[in-house]
């Protein structure tokens, strides 16, 4: 009797290597802030030639957009502990700090995320889309908590940008800055930046819930929110 057929006898090889390149490029992106990742590079960092590159994933573009996938996963993953939080303002100081520390731990990765460092790449739109429900999501539903409401509104999803905008400023100057000094102006003296940013994001929560906007106005283009 013929033994059965092993179905995708060469999938596990495949995945391995689509494996290692993502490996590769998120080792190179921990090492520095590069400013280009060729194809060469990558494929040298992982071991293989360039065509595995073009085979696994097409191209470097898609390489990048399983890398820019696989971040925001990171990412999602360090803040959710935060949204199990019982309070939501404690929730959402303890997700944005999970973000901070994220950034600061992983300024490459941070930059392919968020900073858009390296030139000629831009996330595919579905990409993008999926990433964007990864860790905005998070925020969001704090954001509806602190505001009473259920669901994703146009409230909450305003003042999720906004908190979200903020962090990303100060922790953005914050590393810009950090070979010279952990916070961007010696006005703020010793002050932790940690302490900076939770005092910022106390005061517009609380400027929010004093009030109950009517938000008729167009809400703000959210395509570099947090994913």
């Amino acid at each position: 009797m013929n033994s059965p057929q092993k179905s995708g006898a060469h999938e596990p090889t495949v995945k391995t290597l689509r494996e290692r390149l993502v490996e590769a490029t998120l080792q190179l992106l921990r090492d520095e802030v590069p400013t280009d990742l060729t194809v060469r590079r990558i494929a040298t960092a992982a071991g293989t030639t360039t065509m595995a590159v073009y085979t696994c994933y097409g191209g470097r573009d898609g390489l990048l957009d399983a890398v820019y996938a696989d971040g925001f996963e990171q990412l999602r993953a360090r803040m959710a502990p935060a949204a199990a939080v019982a309070d939501p303002v404690q929730s959402i100081l303890a997700l944005l700090e999970a973000y901070r520390t994220f950034a600061l731990a992983n300024p490459g990765l941070y930059g392919l995320l968020f900073e858009r460092t390296l030139p000629g790449f831009d996330p595919s739109p579905d990409v993008r889309s999926t990433a964007l429900d990864t860790t905005f999501g998070l925020l969001a539903t704090q954001a509806g908590r602190v505001l009473n409401t259920t669901g994703q509104t146009d409230a909450t999803r305003k003042l999720a940008y906004t908190l979200w905008a903020l962090t990303h400023g100060l922790v953005s100057l914050e590393l810009s800055h950090a070979s010279r000094s952990p916070l961007a102006h010696p006005a703020l003296g010793d002050s932790d930046a940690q302490d900076v940013l939770n005092a910022a994001l106390r005061a517009t929560l609380t400027g929010w819930s004093e009030t109950t906007p009517q938000l008729t106005d167009r809400a703000p283009d959210t395509r570099n929110r947090p994913g």
